[in-house]
């Protein structure tokens, strides 16, 4: 593995990943990750177009034709796992980020809550990740939590610490004010309360946002893949009747194929846009 860790060295792989990395909560060091990142992209492509030439081999396919097969096989199966593993920490990151937007506005008006009866920034931090309905936010508390009891360090340098870990800026924002109000000897609880509304002022913008831009697909849903899918049909089967099964064969194409396509991808944007 050694190999591989020059190998990525030597890429820019290890300094490239090693924000996203650091933020995606996998429990590995960009290194560790690069390297085996490489040595997947190499032994599995490299196993698989070896198993796919022999079986072309044995069902008779010329040795001569086996060289390019073998060497498309390795190139596509080598870049595909390289493309989805380099883009695999960002793609974790962004699901973290949304997760803690969804979540922050509660959490924060309950550390408020936990502020206002007198526990200080410790208790408050381990109560919180007690909750797993707060998600990412419950992990990132109780990460806090760890830093202080286990490994020793100060409440603020834990804040900080966990500052440098989030992806979301708004948390990173919460950390380092409380880290702030706490050192200077600010009123931590005043700043919950306004970082609390922020918060869910935010959040209502977002879901108002959210509810007209699901509007504006559904009218273009109704209007393209609806509406549009009719007309075609009735545009087909007529032409099919007046002569000529062509346009026939392109309605089954339509209804097999077309729509349903259309219809996943309408439901993968919602879901990338969803809040949930």
């Amino acid at each position: 593995m050694k190999n591989f860790t020059g190998l990525a060295n030597n890429l820019g792989l290890i300094e490239t990943m090693k924000v996203s990395m650091k933020k995606s909560g996998i429990p590995m060091t960009s290194d560790e990750y690069s390297s085996l990142l490489l040595a997947a992209a190499l032994i599995i492509p490299l196993g698989l177009a070896f198993l796919i030439s022999l079986i072309l081999m044995i069902l008779g396919t010329d040795l001569i034709m086996l060289i390019p097969y073998f060497t498309i096989i390795f190139v596509v199966l080598a870049s595909l796992i390289m493309v989805i593993g380099y883009l695999y920490p960002g793609m974790k990151m962004s699901d973290i980020k949304k997760d803690i937007m969804n979540n922050l506005p509660f959490s924060t008006i309950y550390l408020t809550t936990l502020s206002g009866s007198g526990m200080n920034a410790v208790q408050m931090f381990k109560i919180l990740g007690h909750f797993s309905e707060f998600g990412e936010v419950s992990k990132a508390s109780q990460k806090i939590v760890r830093d202080v009891e286990l490994l020793g360090v100060d409440i603020a340098t834990a804040l900080e610490k966990a500052a440098e870990r989030t992806p979301s800026s708004q948390l990173r924002e919460l950390f380092w004010g409380m880290r702030s109000t706490m050192t200077t000897g600010g009123n931590l609880n005043n700043f919950l309360m306004e970082k609390s509304q922020s918060y869910m002022s935010d959040y209502r913008r977002f879901l108002d946002k959210f509810v007209d831009q699901m509007s504006i697909l559904m009218e273009v849903y109704i209007t393209a893949v609806i509406v549009g899918s009719i007309f075609f049909i009735i545009m087909g089967v007529i032409l099919s009747l007046m002569g000529g099964g062509q346009p026939l064969a392109m309605v089954r194409l339509l209804v097999y194929i077309g729509i349903p396509m259309l219809s996943i991808m309408f439901m993968i944007i919602i879901a990338g846009m969803s809040p949930e």
